[in-house]
């Protein structure tokens, strides 16, 4: 009896330990990579002319977002191709798969400043917002002359992220509760030996 007590205690701890909270993911924002390239949806760069990737990490059926790129003025300059986008594309969250792309909804350049403000974007294309890591937009940008060696300083600042919140998971002590009162009703029901 007392090692089938045991049991039963232990297996209920151990589904207690397993319940225990995990860490939230905190979607982020963040600058990637620099392209020379662009991908086949955005049209052909001015000549001297890069796309600056900005990546999200940790999202969880994003619906829209909102950063600031700051930037040195002294090294780069975001450029605006004439085409309409103010140098500012919206990205394929999953690669190859067009209803995943953003669509962009704001961003002001201000080279004097060093900074794009207000970039931002949603998924107008999708019931669910994507989860995952991805690209959420590219910005277009040169270097300024004699400064291609140098840092550009690329950084995110006031980012904002609209997406629900994950359903939320028990309490351990409220697991480990219910494991242990079924274990107890377990050895209860149990017939004695006579």
């Amino acid at each position: 009896m007392l090692k089938r007590t045991l049991i039963v205690l232990l297996a209920s701890l151990a589904l207690g330990l397993l319940a225990l909270p995990r860490a939230e993911a905190v979607p982020t924002i963040s600058v990637g990579g620099i392209l020379t390239t662009p991908p086949s949806y955005i049209p052909a760069l001015p000549t001297g002319a890069f796309l600056v990737e900005i990546d999200i990490s940790g999202a969880f059926d994003l619906q829209s977002w909102q950063f600031d790129l700051l930037f040195n003025n002294t090294v780069v300059e975001e450029v605006d191709p004439g085409d309409g986008s103010s140098g500012i594309y919206g990205a394929e969250f999953t690669s190859g798969d067009p209803t995943t792309a953003s669509f962009i909804l704001g961003g002001f350049p201000f080279n004097a400043f060093g900074e794009v403000d207000g970039v931002a974007g949603s998924y107008p294309s999708l019931l669910t917002g994507p989860t995952g890591s991805g690209p959420l937009a590219f910005i277009v940008f040169d270097f300024l002359s004699g400064q291609e060696g140098n840092d550009p300083g690329f950084s995110i600042a006031n980012p904002v992220i609209s997406q629900p919140e994950p359903a939320p998971i028990p309490e351990p002590a409220t697991l480990l509760l219910l494991a242990g009162g079924l274990g107890l009703l377990h050895l209860c029901r149990r017939p004695k030996r006579a």
